[in-house]
């Protein structure tokens, strides 16, 4: 019995060590991969905005139209 205990007492750090470590992976795992998805539909809706506004102000419009090396005449 006293080998048990003593096995016992050896284990217990040990066992609360792993549950530890087990604990702050699964928090970091909670805190920062929705983290990174918000940063990235932030993102998304950046580009979202500045799109429209680019599409609202014709100046996207007039960057595809832009005629660099003359091929369209004007008459």
């Amino acid at each position: 019995m006293d080998k048990l205990s003593d096995l016992l007492k050896e284990a217990r750090p040990l066992y609360r060590q792993r549950k530890r470590r087990k604990a702050m992976a699964k928090l970091f795992v909670m805190l920062f991969i929705p983290a990174f998805l918000f940063s990235g539909a932030i993102h998304m809706y950046n580009q979202g905005n500045d799109l429209y506004l680019s599409l609202s102000s014709n100046t996207l419009q007039k960057q595809l139209l832009e005629d660099e090396f003359a091929l369209q005449k004007v008459k």
